[in-house]
């Protein structure tokens, strides 16, 4: 089995969208099947960004909904965010060129051991050192999962 597939804010907030129909059931079925597999990885940072853009751009959320979801997302938040987290971001930043945010989350997924970091903001199959980049809107994680 994988040792974890690291979930970026990006693909959370597609799971609670309803102006994007599509994406959301991609987003949905994703989280459903690294749940269901126990391969699901998040970091304080994701918890934190996803609270702030659902009250920014999801207004028809309650706060007691946003509890609930990130209550339910606790048993996932596995990987660390802290200052040797934020030295090694760094690093992944300058060499990758990557923003400062994304590099803290690419940092925090290696630090933990993620085979893979689910995000539509990087590119697909790219590499970041030991840890592939999975674009959910690109492949099924059927595929992935089924392989471990």
């Amino acid at each position: 089995m994988a040792s974890g597939f690291f979930i970026d804010t990006n693909v959370l907030l597609y799971a609670k969208d309803p102006t994007v129909p599509a994406k959301r059931a991609r987003a949905q079925k994703w989280l459903a099947a690294l749940a269901g597999n126990d391969v699901a990885v998040i970091s304080p940072q994701v918890v934190n960004e996803f609270a702030h853009n659902v009250i920014r751009k999801l207004p028809q959320v309650s706060i007691a909904e946003l509890k609930r979801d990130i209550e339910l997302m606790q048993a996932w938040c596995t990987a660390a965010l802290e200052p040797q987290i934020t030295l090694q971001g760094l690093d992944v930043r300058r060499r990758f060129r990557l923003s400062f945010y994304d590099s803290l989350l690419i940092a925090s997924a290696l630090a933990r051991g993620c085979e893979y970091f689910v995000s539509e903001d990087l590119t697909h199959n790219q590499r970041i050192f030991s840890m592939r980049i999975i674009d959910p809107f690109e492949t099924d994680p059927e595929s992935l999962l089924a392989s471990h």
